[in-house]
């Protein structure tokens, strides 16, 4: 009696492995990106928090900026007519989803007793691929989150 596996046999196992594979594959890489939209999310979320937080054991005004698909954080000092996008460099956070996209509306700046100076802006992470997006809407003293789909709207609901 011979021990071992015939050339049908084996042939046939690698057919199912590969019709198997094709569905796996994409499942995986949605998967993925999924996960990295969800990161990325949760990396703004944190550095909006951290912001309102560093304004307040600083005693300064700070700015929150975006540029190039990247969220920097600035120390604006004491002016109030200060732009969020200048001062010195605290942090920046930058996106690692491949089709994740950031957008802001209105200057986001936090007073040393943790309020938006400004009357409100918004800062929206949005994926195209996945068709999703989750927008922070940051009002004189509170930080709101909504998510959805589609793409970001230009003001908070």
């Amino acid at each position: 009696m011979e021990k071992g596996f015939t050339l049908i046999e084996f042939l046939i196992v690698i057919a199912i492995i590969v019709i198997l594979s094709t569905f796996a594959i994409p499942a995986w890489n949605r998967f993925m990106e999924i996960n990295r939209f969800n990161s990325d999310i949760m990396a703004v979320e944190y550095t909006i928090n951290r912001a309102k937080l560093t304004a307040m054991s600083k005693t300064t005004n700070v700015g929150v900026c975006v540029k190039d698909n990247k969220l920097f954080i600035y120390d604006v000092g004491f002016e109030r007519g200060a732009t969020s996008c200048e001062g010195n460099l605290l942090f920046e956070v930058k996106l690692q989803g491949r089709n994740t996209q950031i957008k802001n509306s209105g200057d986001i700046i936090f007073d040393p007793r943790g309020l938006s100076i400004s009357v409100g802006g918004n800062i929206c992470v949005e994926n195209s691929e996945l068709n999703r997006y989750y927008i922070l809407c940051i009002s004189r003293g509170a930080i709101r989150a909504n998510k959805g789909e589609g793409v970001c709207p230009s003001k908070c609901s």
